[in-house]
């Protein structure tokens, strides 16, 4: 860890000096988790689940960058901690020939539903990310841009398909193939879907058909509905795998329903809930799950743009299973706190 945190030192003096503006940010959360399962304590554990170190350079009116280091509590034999490189890439805004269009290239957000602008108004994950439809992040390169009169964005993207946990460890010879377009065609009203192609293990090995290739079809729709303090979030998730060199395999189709309410009492406290119904393969009966979530989340200071700074989350869940297996509930108390600075 020491060799780890002299490397981020040398990178911030590195990016410093050569941008012409550099913005540091620094956000930790520490987490009490409490689980239960069949009446008896399954977890009972305090850790820092994410400590995200962010840098943010300028070079000039139409490059900026993002280099993103994400700590985290691990359980390995070392120094109980774990460090990955999460973000690192470059923006180019009217690179190309697009009026208002964006050209981003390196380690960079996916964007597919609404993984890529989660806030985590709950504690738990972004639906994509929770059942693994998708890595939050990836290496790639895309183009982004604005529909004309403000109506809403778009997206075109290349990416590696190994996320970025398991670096160079999960890459075959096809890139994925990622779309998104979010409209917002009234105020308070916002709609939008994603389309991913997505492969897994390249189609031969040594000149013969790998049974293990995969071409998956991954779609998403969301909405998302505000009114004064209150906003409704709901999505719609599916993916589908096929074994094209498997004979009569069978499609494999995934599904997810997320419906996610809030209601921001004040400028201190929200009231959030969440309901998920995920089933791993609609053609089986009672393999499914459903989880409902009820949460506060708590305030205590803002900064001088009214972003969060340093607040209080309390979530509340229990997964039910269509199956014989026992109901899971869980309690988690999070703190977050978040800071940061701006050189020039």
């Amino acid at each position: 860890m020491k060799r780890a945190f002299f490397v981020i030192f040398l990178i911030m003096m590195v990016t410093s000096w050569l941008a012409a503006e550099t913005k540091f940010k620094m956000e930790l959360w520490n987490r009490w988790t409490y689980a239960r399962a069949d009446g008896e304590t399954i977890q009972n554990e305090m850790a820092l689940k994410r400590g995200y170190f962010r840098l943010e350079p300028k070079f000039g009116q139409n490059i900026s960058g993002r280099f993103n280091l994400d700590f985290f509590s691990d359980d390995g034999p070392d120094d109980g901690a774990g460090i990955k490189l999460k973000y690192a890439y470059l923006d180019f805004v009217n690179l190309i020939p697009i009026r208002g269009s964006k050209l981003t290239a390196g380690l960079m957000k996916t964007y597919f539903g609404t993984i890529y602008d989660w806030d985590y108004t709950t504690i738990d994950k972004d639906p994509s990310d929770k059942y693994k439809f998708v890595s939050s992040t990836d290496y790639g390169v895309g183009i982004f841009g604005y529909v004309p009169n403000g109506l809403g964005s778009y997206a075109v993207n290349l990416y590696n398909g190994e996320g970025y946990k398991k670096t160079g460890s999960d890459i075959n010879k096809d890139m994925n193939i990622n779309a998104n377009l979010r409209l917002t065609p009234i105020p308070g009203v916002t709609v939008g879907g994603s389309y991913m192609m997505q492969t897994k293990n390249d189609d031969e090995i040594d000149g013969e058909k790998n049974p293990d290739r995969q071409e998956n079809t991954l779609i998403a729709g969301m909405s998302k509905l505000a009114y004064g303090h209150a906003s409704l979030l709901t999505q719609y998730l599916m993916k589908t795998v096929s074994l094209p060199n498997v004979d009569d395999a069978e499609d494999v189709t995934t599904s997810v329903i997320s419906l996610m309410p809030a209601y921001k009492l004040n400028n201190i406290f929200d009231v959030v809930a969440r309901y998920d119904i995920y089933d791993p393969d609609t053609d089986t009966d009672d393999d499914g799950e459903s989880t409902f979530i009820g949460g506060v989340n708590y305030h205590i200071m803002r900064d001088a743009k009214n972003a969060p700074k340093l607040l209080v989350q309390a979530n509340y869940q229990i997964t039910s299973y269509e199956d014989a297996k026992d109901d899971e509930s869980e309690l988690m108390v999070q703190l977050r706190w978040i800071f940061s600075e701006t050189f020039k």
